[in-house]
């Protein structure tokens, strides 16, 4: 059982590369550090990537100088607003600074000028621009220049909602950016599936006939390489505890069924190939939320239709198209239709609770996993599961077929 829930939300850089995870804890029981817990278990490390992650600070965790265990630069610690900038807090931050790690300012808005006090430790200022307009936000900017003089910090834009937010706080120069709208980026009109995702959707539509036999499942899969390789990859890989598969057929009948159709979906998502950090996260996102809600299975729920409507409910931002035309390509249950159409039927309480629990509202998704049936203690765990679960199937999935051989012995 987990004494802590968590979540992370990417944080983008101008270039649309991932630069970080905002980390927000929910506390099990008071006077319970969610940072402490975490780092002492490896969810620190696991969940952040090997990238920076912004983390708020209390008065208590800085003066016991709780964050000096993550390596420096591990952890941006976020002041809050309301954070008293006495003798021993600014003491408790130099030493920090002077450990090597870095510091934030959180949620400036209409609040007074940063504490000069603070603002010589501080090296990133994040600012909420969902309840102003471009002017409001430019005012906001100035006067944390003007109270941070010489030594400017980078602008993070937090709880950016859609796409005229964004282009305005780009334009305004800011560095960093998150909030809902990179989980659901503007359609794009003349957006086209690569061919083996096409496959790949097909191949999800004949796997669930079970009219349709094994052969018929290879038949299909063998004439693309590309899904070839990147299936066998994933049947192979630690995450599926086998080695030495070595056709679809074998791999079909060593897992069965489900746990086909769940690599397949992997590779659906893995197809939305892009150098872009933005589309990257949501691939991740998809997957990560398919296996999240796949461990929900229980009663009238099937794990297989919870991984597949978790992962679908998503589709459309990875792939920049609506929904409706991604689920006429595939045969999904009518109960996963309407869960992802009409949010309707028994999964329809899965999507919600998925889309409270990513956005850190822990109290609203504890009570939906309660009327599922779901101990809420576990989510966290859960959560945890889903990511290091997904880092290691898409590891398989985004590997390519290795060239084919053009020396002078190849026949």
């Amino acid at each position: 059982m987990s004494d802590f829930s968590l979540v992370r939300q990417p944080v983008f850089g101008t270039t649309g590369a991932l630069i970080g995870y905002d980390i927000r804890f929910r506390e099990a029981e008071a006077g319970q550090h969610g940072f402490a817990e975490s780092f002492l278990s490896g969810t620190f490390d696991l969940v952040r990537n090997r990238l920076p992650a912004f983390v708020t600070g209390s008065r208590a965790l800085l003066l016991d100088d709780a964050f000096h265990v993550a390596e420096p630069g591990s952890a941006i610690v976020l002041l809050p607003p309301d954070l008293e900038a006495d003798d021993l807090l600014v003491e408790a931050v130099a030493r920090y600074r002077a450990y090597g790690g870095l510091l934030a300012l959180d949620a400036v808005g209409d609040t007074p000028a940063p504490s000069e006090a603070l603002a010589a430790y501080v090296s990133w200022v994040r600012i909420d621009v969902r309840s102003y307009d471009a002017v409001a936000i430019g005012k906001i900017c100035d006067r944390v220049t003007l109270g941070f003089g010489k030594h400017a910090p980078k602008l993070i834009a937090t709880q950016i909602n859609d796409l005229a937010q964004y282009e305005v706080v780009l334009g305004l120069g800011f560095d960093a950016f998150q909030g809902a709208f990179f989980s659901r980026p503007e359609p794009l009109p003349s957006a086209n599936m690569p061919q083996s995702t096409v496959a790949a959707l097909r191949l999800m539509g004949m796997a669930r006939d079970q009219n349709v036999n094994d052969r018929q499942l290879e038949d299909v899969i063998s004439t693309d390489p590309v899904l070839t390789f990147q299936l066998l990859r994933l049947v192979n890989s630690a995450a599926v505890g086998m080695r030495g598969v070595s056709s679809i057929g074998q791999a079909l009948r060593l897992i069965g069924r489900t746990a086909f159709l769940r690599w397949l979906a992997v590779a659906v998502a893995a197809a939305r190939r892009s150098s872009n950090g933005v589309d990257q996260e949501l691939v991740r996102q998809a997957v990560e939320r398919g296996r999240l809600l796949e461990q929900l299975a229980g009663g009238s729920r099937d794990a297989g239709t919870l991984f597949l409507v978790g992962l679908f409910s998503l589709l459309d931002a990875v792939f920049r198209m609506p929904l409706p035309e991604i689920l006429s390509r595939v045969v999904l249950s009518d109960d996963a239709n309407a869960a992802l159409l009409e949010r309707a039927g028994p999964y329809a309480d899965a999507i919600t609770f998925a889309e409270s629990y990513e956005l850190g509202l822990f109290e609203n998704a504890a009570e939906i996993a309660t009327t599922m049936g779901i101990d809420p203690n576990k989510v966290g765990e859960f959560y945890t599961n889903a990511i290091s679960w997904t880092a290691e199937a898409l590891g398989a999935a985004l590997e390519t077929p290795p060239a084919p051989s053009s020396g002078p012995g190849r026949r």
